[in-house]
């Protein structure tokens, strides 16, 4: 086991290198990627540079698609397919990739918060598919963390999953707070469906919101009068007694991804305490982990 480095000192990579070193799964954690258009990098990366997760990827869109199959470790597995409610659907391949979806633009809902420009139907390409069900899928392995950004096809994701998503231990997801998509499914739609799958809300990683539009837009600072909340990214977790029904296996990957997907470290600490009372995890793992912490989230004795 690493020595503790001096509090104060701390860094993601440096709490990570604790876990990584004492936790040791059965298998690497199984990550799905739904919407895996690689515009940034994803939240579970440095899992994933750091052998820990298995990352299974679906991108409807052949360009970035192609983007994923040349970039590809051996620990990444992409699918060309779109994820949604089957049968005979159109996807909208906007010129601005991040906005492509299986649902057409509302125009009437983008003019009331000023995006109509948004909207390119002369640069927009309309690509006929059927969607696939994660269910559906024999070569898709059960999840332990489900990552979507898919634009409004977040909702068929899930009712297309169950089976998959049975042993899922959190869902990263995109939720839209105002509509943006014609008929897209918004913020509450996802959370009755995550509720109803057993999931409960955690935290959001962060929101977007816009300015209403006006016409005095030139004697006002945009970025200090954005009212209007747009969308953002929530994280659920499992609604259980996890020292009851968790796993080892889960309580490891739950642990590996409070840490480094979205930053729960008082989570990874919850897991780390069950881990040790089954006798998993040396007892002072939590304190080594501890001492990794930036020094404004310890007590002042603590950094002596």
């Amino acid at each position: 086991m690493n020595a503790p480095a001096t509090p104060g000192k701390a860094h993601p990579a440096k709490r990570r290198a604790v876990l990584r070193a004492a936790l040791a799964p059965s298998r690497p954690m199984r990550v799905c990627d739904v919407g895996a258009n690689p515009l940034s990098d994803p939240p579970y990366k440095p899992l994933l540079d750091d052998g820990l997760c298995h990352v299974f990827g679906f991108e409807p869109n052949p360009e970035a698609f192609e983007e994923l199959q040349k970039a590809k470790s051996a620990q990444e597995t992409y699918f060309k397919e779109a994820v949604g409610l089957p049968g005979d659907r159109t996807l909208y391949l906007h010129p601005w990739s991040g906005f492509s979806s299986l649902y057409p633009m509302d125009r009437v809902a983008l003019k009331s918060i000023g995006k109509e420009k948004w909207i390119r139907p002369a640069k927009t390409r309309e690509v006929p598919l059927n969607p696939v069900t994660l269910d559906m899928l024999a070569d898709l392995p059960a999840i332990d963390l489900l990552k979507m950004d898919l634009q409004g096809g977040e909702l068929e994701v899930l009712r297309g999953g169950i089976g998959k998503l049975s042993q899922t231990v959190a869902v990263v997801t995109e939720v839209r707070f105002h509509r943006i998509y014609e008929n897209e499914p918004l913020f509450g739609d996802l959370d009755q469906e995550l509720r109803r799958q057993g999931f409960k809300l955690h935290k959001f990683m962060f929101t977007k919101s816009v300015m209403m539009p006006h016409d005095h837009e030139d004697k006002v600072l945009r970025p200090r009068l954005t009212s209007q909340l747009l969308d953002g990214d929530a994280v659920y977790i499992r609604d259980t007694d996890w020292a009851e029904t968790l796993t080892d296996d889960q309580l490891i990957y739950l642990a590996l991804a409070a840490d480094t997907v979205f930053d729960s470290p008082d989570m990874t600490l919850l897991c780390l305490d069950i881990l040790s009372s089954r006798g998993q995890v040396p007892g002072d793992l939590a304190a080594e982990y501890i001492a990794e912490f930036p020094v404004h989230q310890l007590r002042k004795e603590e950094t002596q």
